[in-house]
């Protein structure tokens, strides 16, 4: 359904990035809010050793265990390690006080490092993307930098301390001192390294660093290419082995979509095509109305088919049909790929809505892959289906289930299928609040979900006015008949009686 016309921008996909990212620090100047959809960070059990060492930790076991791993700065002065003939490219956009970074780093780079790097396969390259709200990053993105002028060994090796001790110098006030410190126990020339430190072409560069990741696309950190594949944040081993495959074998990623309409988003309403949007998500409901919920489907999901069962039919009578919710189908296709682009395909003939059914309806009468079923039900429905079949063959249609992918794993941050994402629109029509959730979400949630979104935000107090001294100094203030102080009118017609300690 997502078809290659648009690239996501604005006000909500800033919000979706907060509201769903589940696997990444995403790099914004502003304070960033808790994620609505937040899995755990990285235990400080998982970064251990505290104090300067020389010796290897358990990151940088990979390294030292392959001690004839290429390692040196390529020719615009990035670190690298792995063959530079290497068929693959991994280009690593990172910093250092990220803790999904370090999650990468402690995770899933040793069997990157071990699978594809030690033998030829890829060569990994790293670059700076400090985040301003993190108060070490610069700091530690500038030790790395000189530390590896002196000898590319010590850019990857501090890299390393650095990520296995993240715990112990993340929120620390002498973060610099600990930096160089460890640098010289690993070996590093103080005099060189300080003047390396000073020089504001070391900051220059980082900052350089920076701007050239945003150009690129890099909104947070982790975040990855692999040849022309991307992937953003610290996902498992699974999905660097797929792009890695994918590209040693030549493969290209879908076509870059072109910008939406000047000022539009994703899911807004097209006018040029009833009951559908910019992004090309089907939507139920008024185009006007108040509430858009975002769906994130995946067909073959046992969720997603109960709560068409038994939330859908509720939702729509007593929301969609009166004009206070718009409900949109956007792909979420993990592992149902073939039926997401079956479903577009009955799009095309004006049926998603009755495929969609079909395929949740009689789910257990299908499985991935079978082109068969999707044709049974599509002579079924009474589409052509010569033309079904031209449609679910043609590689247009495999690039649109891929980019639906990618956009919803990407750009917005789904963990998994079913997972909903509630906009609240002004009188305007324009965004004013949004919250995210992973997961089922049955009837009554749902139902208090759009009750929570809707209702007006919380008035904020007007504080009261303050009092200068003077004018405090000339209140009226005495001994009551009981021997108590007061201050204030003692004719006032409310009293007000405090009991007080002052420990």
């Amino acid at each position: 359904m997502r078809e290659p016309q648009f690239r996501p921008r604005g006000v909500l996909v800033c919000l979706v990035l907060l509201a769903l990212t589940v696997s990444g620090c995403v790099g914004i100047s502003a304070p960033v809010p808790t994620p609505a959809l937040q899995a755990g960070t990285p235990s400080s059990a998982e970064q251990v050793v505290q104090q300067p060492d020389a010796t290897p930790g358990a990151a940088s076991a990979a390294l030292t265990d392959m001690k004839d791993i290429p390692m040196g700065v390529d020719a615009e002065g990035n670190f690298y390690r792995g063959d530079p003939n290497a068929p693959v490219k991994l280009v690593e956009w990172s910093e250092f006080q990220c803790p999904y970074c370090a999650r990468h780093v402690l995770q899933t780079d040793p069997l990157i490092m071990q699978t594809y790097i030690a033998t030829g396969q890829v060569q990994h390259t790293f670059r700076h993307f400090p985040l301003d709200f993190h108060q070490n990053a610069m700091p530690a993105a500038l030790a790395t930098h000189c530390a590896g002028q002196q000898d590319p060994k010590y850019f990857w090796e501090l890299h390393d301390w650095l990520f296995e001790n993240q715990a112990a110098w993340s929120e620390a006030t002498d973060g610099a001192d600990q930096f160089k410190k460890q640098a010289l126990a690993l070996g590093v020339k103080e005099a060189d390294y300080d003047k390396c430190i000073q020089d504001p072409a070391s900051t220059a560069r980082m900052e350089r660093e920076l701007q050239e990741g945003m150009m690129l696309g890099v909104q947070g950190t982790p975040a990855f290419f692999v040849n022309e594949w991307f992937i953003s944040g610290a996902v498992g081993f699974d999905e660097f082995k797929d792009k890695i495959e994918k590209a040693r074998a030549g493969q290209k990623p879908p076509p870059t979509p072109t910008p939406l309409p000047a000022g539009a988003e994703f899911w807004q309403p097209d006018p040029q095509r009833a009951g559908r949007e910019y992004g090309g998500g089907y939507y139920l409901g008024e185009a006007t109305a108040p509430i858009v919920v975002l769906a994130f489907e995946d067909f073959k999901n046992l969720d997603s088919a109960e709560h068409l069962k038994s939330a859908e039919p509720t939702l729509k009578s007593d929301y969609i049909d009166k004009g206070q919710l718009r409900y949109s189908v956007q792909l979420f296709p993990v592992t149902a790929p073939r039926a997401a682009a079956a479903v577009i395909c009955a799009g095309q003939q004006d049926k998603f809505w009755e495929f969609r059914e079909q395929l949740y309806t009689k789910q257990a009468e299908w499985t991935e892959g079978d082109d068969a079923a999707m044709q049974g039900f599509a002579k079924g429905l009474g589409l052509d289906e010569a033309a079904f079949g031209t449609c679910l063959a043609s590689d247009e249609i495999k690039n649109q289930v891929d980019q639906a992918l990618s956009f919803a794993q990407s750009d917005v941050g789904v963990p998994s299928a079913p997972a909903y994402l509630i906009i609240k629109l002004d009188a305007q029509g324009v965004f004013e609040n949004a919250k995210g959730y992973p997961g089922a979400l049955p009837l009554d949630q749902f139902e208090q979900a759009i009750k929570d979104i809707s209702a007006p935000p919380t008035p904020t107090p007007t504080p009261a006015p303050s009092i200068s001294k003077a004018d405090l100094s000339n209140m009226p203030m005495g001994r009551d008949a009981e021997g108590n102080f007061y201050r204030g009118d003692p004719n006032a017609a409310v009293k007000l009686v405090d009991y007080s300690d002052f420990q």
